[in-house]
């Protein structure tokens, strides 16, 4: 493993983590975000759409972990260009100076990629179809991953998150469940019908995901990173209402969800398996952990 690491996206949930297990390990590590932000190592505010935007930062003994996204399907769908701007030629960038430089590459993908129409659990070979701008611009990002693998000989491989949570955490659905179970009378309401599933990841367990790619993966290629076991958001609204002493609740469905929602998906993690990675932390333990996080910060 390379000795010196550059997260990109560094105040989002995974890339703080991600820095301070770097850290932790004694690697060299400077963290990268177009805001402002402290870590324990050296901090650069870049917009990693300029072209050399990272040159000065990498050499040949560095891994950049290019996390820095837009990360919202909702967000996308009401503003495609500008997910496009920042996800598709920040990617660029960020490979162009891994490839001026001679450092190796590990970009952060996501389960939008695949086909909501194609069997369960999703494979890495599974069919690429996205139905978000979200999702079509990391399936273009994961493109010019590959590309830039055949034609530069960039030791560039692939991580495909699926539902990451955990402490720290400031959205999306265990963080927007707690709020409303906080808040709610009477009634907690989800929308669809509930029966969506989804393959909910601890936030360490997916750090240790791409530390086993970077470590253990082979370059140009891509796996999955999750847990393999599809949860129902319904199950997941009475696991955190019991957690949260809040049985008394009546859970209620909108019938309806926001464009761009994929209703199933989970994951085959038998690629990343074959390579030393498996998820630690039961969702029960996970939530519980992350429950108390957001209890503290909204004391």
């Amino acid at each position: 493993m390379r000795q010196h690491a550059v997260v990109t996206g560094a105040n989002g949930l995974i890339g703080r983590r991600l820095v301070e297990v770097l850290i932790e390990r004694g690697l060299s590590t400077v963290a990268v975000d177009c805001v402002e932000g402290t870590h324990g190592c050296s901090f650069h505010r870049r917009d990693l759409t300029e072209p050399g935007v990272l040159d000065d930062l990498l050499t040949k003994d560095t891994t950049v972990y290019h996390l820095a996204a837009k990360t919202s399907v909702s967000g996308s769908v009401a503003s495609p260009r500008d997910d496009f701007e920042v996800n598709v030629l920040g990617t660029i960038e960020v490979l162009e100076s891994a490839r001026r430089t001679g450092a190796a590459a590990v970009f952060a993908s996501s389960s939008a990629t695949y086909d909501p129409r194609s069997p369960l659990p999703h494979s890495e070979r599974s069919p690429k179809r996205p139905i978000s701008p979200y999702g079509a611009a990391k399936l273009a990002c994961e493109g010019y991953c590959f590309v830039y693998h055949h034609c530069y000989s960039l030791d560039v491989r692939i991580v495909r998150l699926f539902n990451v949570y955990g402490p720290g955490m400031v959205r999306f659905a265990i963080h927007d469940f707690f709020h409303k179970i906080r808040k709610a009378e009477e009634t907690f309401e989800i929308l669809g019908d509930g029966q969506q599933l989804r393959d909910f990841l601890y936030l360490d367990d997916a750090i240790n995901g791409f530390l086993t790619v970077a470590e253990h993966g082979q370059p140009g290629e891509d796996y999955n990173v999750a847990s393999g076991q599809p949860t129902r958001i319904l199950d997941l609204a009475k696991q955190m209402s019991e957690i949260m002493d809040r049985t008394d609740l009546t859970l209620q469905t909108t019938g309806t969800s926001f464009p761009g929602d994929v209703r199933e998906w989970y994951a085959d993690i038998s690629k990343i398996r074959d390579i030393g990675f498996e998820p630690q932390t039961a969702l029960q333990d996970g939530l519980v952990s992350t429950i108390e996080w957001l209890k503290k910060r909204t004391s």
